[in-house]
């Protein structure tokens, strides 16, 4: 008998703990568990876009400095690396042609020979490059100068300015020239 009332009391004590109905979620908890949730969501979005964002910055610096020598526009990076490997299989294409005859080790003396080359042509077209920016200014300052005076004669024939006023300004733009 013992062990009958035993038993029935621990199964009224179990009873009482699973019959008892469970309260309801406060909705500022269950607010705060949904942001949380997106919280971590968006966190973890956000360290992967970072990791391709530096990998997409390793790659246009590389390109800039080392392939370009320039900044360029970073929408055309596609393009830019297409270009680059045209001008590499050609070159390849080149060095297999060549590579009958001589070797491989002749075949790169002569691409860096081939590339000194080139970076003096480039140099000298930059110079070349800088002289023309420099006398270009120049040479609109002339056309400007000789408009403004065709405009000071027609002033001077139409009678809008005095003889004197037109000596005057004439020699403002013939400073220019």
């Amino acid at each position: 008998m013992k062990i009958f009332i035993i038993s029935l009391a621990l199964l009224m004590a179990t009873l009482s703990g699973f019959s008892q109905k469970k309260g309801k979620v406060d909705p500022k908890d269950a607010k705060i568990d949904t942001l949380t949730k997106a919280n971590a969501m968006l966190t973890k979005q956000l360290d992967s876009a970072n990791k391709e964002l530096v990998k997409y910055v390793g790659v246009y610096n590389a390109i800039s400095d080392k392939v370009l020598h320039y900044k360029f526009d970073p929408t055309r990076t596609a393009y830019i690396i297409d270009s680059i490997k045209a001008s590499r299989d050609s070159s390849m294409a080149a060095l297999s042609r060549t590579s009958k005859t001589q070797p491989s080790s002749d075949s790169l003396l002569r691409l860096i020979a081939d590339n000194k080359m080139l970076k003096s042509t480039l140099d000298s077209l930059k110079a070349g490059w800088g002289n023309e920016k420099t006398s270009l200014p120049r040479e609109i300052d002339k056309a400007s100068a000789i408009s403004n005076l065709k405009q000071l004669k027609e002033l001077l024939d139409a009678k809008i300015i005095t003889e004197a006023e037109f000596i005057s300004l004439k020699q403002k733009y013939l400073i220019k020239l």
